[in-house]
């Protein structure tokens, strides 16, 4: 059986087991929108992966969708991993004497001889630069998509584990993770600034006292920051109100929609359920699953942003 019936078989059996009758429509559809063929390659696998969860969402719901189709993107890149030691081992069959190393490297589509690498030489050499790109491309992500949806993390993931032969579970924890900790940043360096500018509302100019009690009001609060930073911050607004008029600090649109979340409900699972139907759930999963201990570290900054929100 070629790669092509093999994953399209495959489509056909995950997409049945989980919409049944309708998956023929979806995958036909699918195939008119986006021919594959012997030549296709991981992104040609991508783009009609991508016209599948199209219409999954529509008839099953984003998460179900997103579901299905990573196990569709795994696959696809099983088949590739699987074409490409093929064109290599066919490759090899041929006699050194009828094929130069540069001919050799071009049949498997390497250019560039510097790419091939001892087991010796990936482990002391290139971990740590490939290591360095994989999260440069992650910081990269993050400032385009502040807070994705697990169906962009996917597809995000399944590239960047393509480019750089790392695994895509791997790859999609780091992005998660990179993803949770900047949000909680985010959140935490917003309520700071909300804190100190209502303490300077209150105090224009502290004294040493007042702003000794201000540091042990924010440790108490469990705002993670250094004292030393917190000081700074607080002398930088000090001199900043000396020119300009403070302004509230304007979060980027996805944000502003988890805060929306947590303000909307009171409830802890009401919470966890708008969270799954918008794809972002994973911010409050660790290894054993749903963690409300994860939901109330985003929760403890928000209550103060809002609280700030709630004294103007």
């Amino acid at each position: 059986m070629s790669p092509i019936n093999e994953f399209l078989e495959y489509c056909n059996k995950i997409l049945n087991a989980n919409i049944g009758y309708r998956s023929k429509t979806i995958i036909d559809k699918a195939r008119s929108k986006k021919k594959l063929n012997e030549n296709s390659d991981l992104g040609d696998f991508e783009e009609f992966i991508n016209l599948i969860e199209l219409d999954v969402s529509v008839v099953s719901g984003r998460n179900n969708a997103i579901n299905i189709c990573s196990a569709l993107r795994s696959k696809a890149i099983e088949l590739n991993a699987s074409k490409q030691a093929k064109d290599i081992f066919n490759a090899l069959r041929i006699e050194s004497s009828e094929l130069s190393i540069s001919e050799f490297l071009k049949n498997i589509n390497v250019n560039d001889v510097c790419t091939f690498r001892t087991k010796s030489t990936e482990k002391t050499n290139e971990q740590i630069p490939i290591k360095f790109s994989i999260n440069k491309k992650i910081e990269e992500f993050l400032k385009r998509h502040i807070l994705p949806n697990e169906s962009i993390i996917n597809k995000f993931a399944t590239k960047l584990s393509f480019k750089f032969c790392e695994d895509i579970k791997k790859v999609k924890r780091e992005v998660i993770e990179q993803v949770k900790l900047s949000v909680k940043n985010t959140l935490i360096k917003k309520a700071i600034q909300n804190e100190i500018r209502n303490f300077l509302g209150l105090f224009p100019h502290p004294n040493q006292n007042d702003l000794e009690d201000f540091v042990k009001h924010i440790r108490l609060s469990k705002l993670d920051i250094q004292e030393d930073e917190l000081r700074q911050q607080i002398l930088d607004e000090i001199l900043y109100r000396k020119f300009y008029k403070s302004q509230d600090i304007v979060e980027p649109a996805e944000l502003a929609q988890f805060l929306d979340i947590i303000k909307t409900f009171d409830n802890k699972t009401d919470i966890k359920k708008e969270m799954q139907r918008q794809g972002i759930v994973y911010l409050i999963e660790d290894g054993s699953g749903i963690s409300y201990k994860l939901l109330d570290e985003y929760i403890e900054p928000i209550a103060l942003i809002e609280r700030h929100f709630q004294r103007k």
